[in-house]
């Protein structure tokens, strides 16, 4: 008499040739996750290789994403999200169907590459939408016009306040580049700048007899 099936029995079986160490690894991180070493190399596949969505579920989580960035003012590259969820909603819709699964990039040999991906993809939302605010005040925080003098700075800061914007962007090199809001982007350098004098030099409502020069 045949005995019956488990249900392990009915499941697809792979041979993998393991490095010398890994097993140890795996059965450590089984062991920490309170499951069997099977699950745990099973629980790191899935997420590598998940399953591949439906198109109904496809469809239905664009259509939520572009309701969100509709009513999200302040979503980085609003527009451009946007502009290819409807796009990737209308190609499915006409029975273009696409590959949803992207094979993830594995292991230290490519974490270079996808830095410089990630930065080229950045520099052209920024070529197309213009700058965003969060980029711009991450900057400002790196350094960027930490070298200015301060009898620049209090220049600048006099220019804030009489209303000469435009003569501090051009003055910075930054007339020509585009911001996705090129207000917040002022008031940011504004206050970036009576910040920055403060904390080096004083109160902007008295400096130094450097301002005789202006």
């Amino acid at each position: 008499m045949a005995r019956e099936k488990y249900p392990s029995d009915k499941q697809d079986q792979f041979m993998v040739r393991l490095p010398e160490g890994m097993r140890d690894r795996i059965k450590k991180g089984a062991e920490r996750s309170g499951r069997s070493m099977n699950a745990e190399i099973v629980a790191a596949l899935e997420t590598y290789y998940p399953p591949e969505p439906s198109i109904y579920e496809v469809l239905d989580r664009v259509h939520n994403a572009i309701e969100l960035a509709q009513n999200a003012q302040l979503t980085p590259y609003r527009k451009e999200l946007i502009e290819a969820l409807d796009q990737f909603s209308e190609q499915i819709s006409n029975g273009m169907e696409l590959d949803q699964f992207q094979q993830p990039l594995i292991g230290p040999e490519y974490q270079s590459a996808g830095r410089f991906i990630d930065r080229y993809r950045r520099w052209e939302r920024a070529k197309k939408y213009g700058v965003e605010t969060e980029d711009f005040a991450r900057e400002l925080e790196r350094g960027m016009f930490s070298r200015l003098p301060g009898d620049r700075v209090l220049l600048f800061i006099k220019w804030f306040n009489e209303g000469r914007d435009e003569e501090v962007l051009k003055n910075l090199r930054l007339s020509e580049t585009k911001f996705v809001d090129k207000h917040a982007v002022l008031e940011i350098l504004r206050n970036h700048f009576e910040r920055f004098y403060r904390e080096n030099w004083g109160d902007p409502n008295d400096p130094p007899p450097w301002d005789e020069e202006f």
